[in-house]
């Protein structure tokens, strides 16, 4: 909007003041809404950002939510990658060899715990997390430290060594039948739904 300036006489009428006052709040008024309308558009622009960005991930690359059991060749690759690099690097940095056994790759329980600590420690150290995230982080290590320490007792593996443990017990082979009957038990003795059908 071109600025609506002029100098007034030296004894201007009422009406040209009032003009001159009207003028000089519309500039005021036009120069607010140019600067409520920047705002904006710099707001529109780091909300926009932040949906395009999308779920964080830890880090690129790596299939995200991390379900082992749902990954194909090429994406457990990038996975054993990832992990490999982040164990090597947490196992030195926090001077875990006692708690962590070389061979934890060799280990199914393991690999779930320590690839759970990888995408939380990302997440926690991730530039748009809170501040209070690495701190979190630490919290829940020291408690999964505990866990680790639980699984080298039964891992056995010392020293570099890795021991094959098998279970002496094993469930029975029908145990997904019996509990199938138990449930279809549990469901026949609680009250049928409240919810009406719809009436066609």
């Amino acid at each position: 909007m071109d600025a609506f300036d002029f100098q007034l006489p030296a004894d201007p009428p009422a009406d040209m003041v009032a003009v001159a006052q009207l003028a000089a709040s519309l500039a005021r008024l036009a120069e607010a809404v140019d600067t409520l309308h920047q705002q904006h558009l710099a707001l529109a622009d780091t909300v926009g950002r932040g949906q395009n960005a999308g779920p964080r991930k830890a880090p690129a690359g790596v299939p995200w939510p991390l379900r082992w059991a749902e990954l194909d060749r090429d994406a457990a690759a990038e996975v054993w990658a990832w992990l490999i690099d982040w164990v090597g690097w947490v196992v030195d940095r926090y001077q875990l060899a006692e708690e962590v056994p070389a061979c934890w790759y060799q280990h199914p329980p393991l690999i779930e715990e320590l690839s759970a600590l990888a995408a939380a420690w990302h997440t926690a150290y991730d530039d748009a997390a809170a501040a209070d995230g690495p701190l979190l982080w630490h919290e829940r290590f020291a408690r999964a430290r505990l866990r680790l320490r639980d699984w080298d007792d039964y891992t056995r593996c010392r020293n570099g060594t890795h021991t094959d443990r098998h279970l002496d017990l094993n469930w029975p082979t029908q145990w997904r039948e019996a509990a199938v009957l138990v449930a279809d038990a549990d469901l026949t003795s609680r009250p049928a739904s409240s919810k009406q059908e719809p009436k066609s």
